[in-house]
């Protein structure tokens, strides 16, 4: 009978390639041990991927919707708390407004025009707003400072006065640079003038976060704030009560624009909810896709373990081997 053998290169060649082998098995093992799911999801479906396939499509949408869904809510929550800000700011200066003309007094009107000029401040401030570099109330251009100082926006409409020298004129001539397609529109907003997009939240669904510094009820909070605040100048030649009656005006024309502020926030305040029931739902289908998902990938972790332990123990085995394979030597094969 002859016997076969294999030099040294060779049987190290070998114990080499065995030792990477069970290496690999046991990385295998450990992780799927570790985490429940196989890692070679490939052999374990035995290559029937598409249902697999389809989850994880499924999976990085929703992941994505789901982003965009909070995203999307921040920007609700910031424009709802700058609309609140605009609304208490403008109500509680319309309050001593449409008193001017029975409580007003040559003392009293510069202290208002001063609460104007602070409210227009806080206005052009909170409508300046940005949220993950975004400005919010820019319409398309959500690089854009939507509105320009409150020191522009008094000279502009001081220089559109012309000769103005009554109130019905004063008004009248602020009327007219508010209205559109006026110089508010051309020197003042300076946002993009197209809606934003609308904001998808998965299943057909979509928001839209469109409410802009130019809009129709902010741009009357603004004319009626910078009326008050013409009322106070010294630079315009009106008689007491002529500035009384602009700050009466003025006051009238903040409450009427506090109905469509209000109907401002309660259309936000929808899609607020809209955006909130997204969220939940969104975040469903992503735990029902994982589950899915897991129960196509899982493993026993019963087996897991036993095949884990087996190939420890072949490793070891191996080891032992190969130290003593190399302290093989011609003379202690002779001894």
């Amino acid at each position: 009978m002859s016997l076969q053998t294999i030099g040294d290169l060779a049987r190290g060649a070998m114990l080499r390639r065995q030792n990477s082998e069970l290496k690999t098995q046991m990385t295998r093992l450990t992780e799927e041990v570790s985490t429940g799911r196989s890692a070679d999801p490939v052999r374990h479906l035995s290559g029937q991927l598409s249902g697999l396939a389809d989850i994880e499509h499924s999976l990085t949408l929703n992941r994505s919707y789901k982003s965009a869904a909070t995203e999307a809510g921040l920007i609700a929550t910031a424009m709802q708390a700058a609309l609140g800000r605009v609304e208490a700011d403008t109500s509680a200066l319309a309050e001593g407004l449409v008193l001017a003309e029975t409580t007003g007094g040559s003392i009293e009107i510069p202290v208002l025009a001063g609460q104007a000029r602070d409210t227009l401040d806080g206005l052009v401030g909170s409508l300046s707003t940005r949220v993950v570099g975004r400005s919010i109330f820019a319409g398309s251009d959500v690089t854009a400072q939507p509105l320009a100082s409150t020191e522009t926006l008094v000279n502009a409409v001081q220089a559109a006065l012309g000769g103005a020298s009554d109130a019905a004129s004063v008004e009248a001539a602020v009327a007219g640079f508010f209205a559109p397609g006026g110089d508010f529109d051309t020197l003042i907003y300076q946002g993009g003038t197209e809606p934003i997009g609308a904001i998808p939240l998965g299943s057909g669904e979509a928001v839209t976060l469109d409410i802009r510094a130019d809009s129709a009820a902010l741009r009357a909070g603004i004319q009626n704030t910078v009326l008050a605040v013409l009322a106070g100048e010294d630079s315009i030649a009106l008689t007491q009560q002529e500035r009384q009656t602009l700050m009466t005006r003025a006051g009238e024309g903040l409450l009427s624009a506090q109905g469509q502020i209000a109907l401002l926030r309660a259309d936000l305040g929808h899609a607020e909810y809209r955006i909130e029931q997204a969220t939940s739902r969104i975040a469903s289908e992503i735990s029902a896709l994982e589950t899915g998902r897991n129960s196509l990938t899982s493993v026993d972790p019963f087996t897991a373990a036993t095949e884990l332990e087996a190939v420890q123990l072949q490793l070891e085995t191996l080891y032992t081997i190969t130290a003593r394979s190399s302290r093989l030597s011609l003379v202690n094969f002779l001894t």
